[in-house]
């Protein structure tokens, strides 16, 4: 039961981690995440050759100084691992796959970084996994690339998810994203029910209906993000960097405390063969 995993470690810039095509891990925060590996299995449809795409962003204004290109102290690293999910997690039982390093003009892990005073840096390399499931996912969706009128299409679904959560259409709601989770549930946890991550996550999801509190917001200025070999598409936040343009009110009960917040949910949409309609696959 193996459970594939990425784990990033930045200074002096910014990243987004794409795993075939699909953004998967952002980091808009001038300072390392602890204890941040992420699963991916998700974005793993089958066994064999497996994307990832990483790309570098400036810090911008700091401390009341400007970094509008990326510089020779510009360090990321990327570690992918896997473990078995059948074993009990224990601090260093795992095998690492795969190390990265963003290219220096050493060739070594410390040295300057190769591609300083440029407004931005990508790479893409492929690793291999092994999975002992085959996922539908967007592998036999259309090309939506380029096809005209997809950018309103896109508009007018992000709307209509809108209306269902604001309106409490549960029935519409669980129809929408039912494909996207049945085939997170069979990648990530393989169906196990007893799981408490399981159980977490179907919590999370039900929050926007199981709240009194709902709060409708437009969406942010956008910029649109194609992956999956031009056949998934989903709205990234120009404001507020790393975050989805779509968001909503939610509320939040933990230990009888109310936490009130907004949310920013990718939607990542597709349109299956041979029809003629977006749906949500991640």
């Amino acid at each position: 039961m193996p459970q594939y995993y990425i784990e990033a470690h930045q200074s002096g810039c910014f990243y987004e981690v794409y795993i075939n095509g699909i953004l998967c891990t952002v980091r808009y925060i001038n300072a390392g995440a602890m204890n941040n590996a992420i699963p991916i299995n998700d974005k793993i449809l089958k066994s064999g050759p497996q994307k990832v795409t990483i790309k570098l962003f400036p810090l911008g204004e700091i401390d009341g100084k400007e970094y509008p290109t990326l510089t020779e102290r510009t360090r990321f690293t990327l570690e992918i691992f896997k473990r078995d999910k059948a074993t009990p997690w224990e601090g260093l039982d795992y095998d690492v796959v795969h190390n990265y390093f963003a290219p220096t003009t050493t060739s070594e892990e410390a040295g300057p970084f190769a591609h300083a005073n440029e407004p931005m840096y990508e790479e893409t390399f492929t690793f291999n996994a092994e999975v002992p499931y085959e996922l539908t996912g967007w592998s036999d969706s259309q090309v939506i690339e380029g096809q005209e009128g997809i950018e309103q299409e896109v508009l007018d679904f992000y709307k209509e998810y809108a209306d269902v959560i604001q309106n409490q259409d549960e029935k519409k709601w669980v129809q929408m994203v039912e494909t996207k989770e049945l085939e997170y549930f069979k990648s990530i946890f393989y169906n196990d029910k007893s799981s408490e991550k399981f159980k977490k996550r179907i919590k999370l999801l039900s929050l926007p209906f199981d709240s009194k509190f709902k709060k409708r917001f437009p969406l942010d200025p956008y910029e649109m993000i194609l992956g999956g070999d031009g056949k998934v598409i989903t709205l990234k936040n120009k404001v507020k960097l790393g975050k989805s343009a779509f968001s909503f009110g939610v509320e939040e009960i933990e230990n009888g405390e109310s936490y009130k917040y907004r949310d920013y949910p990718y939607l990542f949409l597709h349109k299956p063969k041979g029809s003629d309609k977006l749906e949500i696959i991640r």
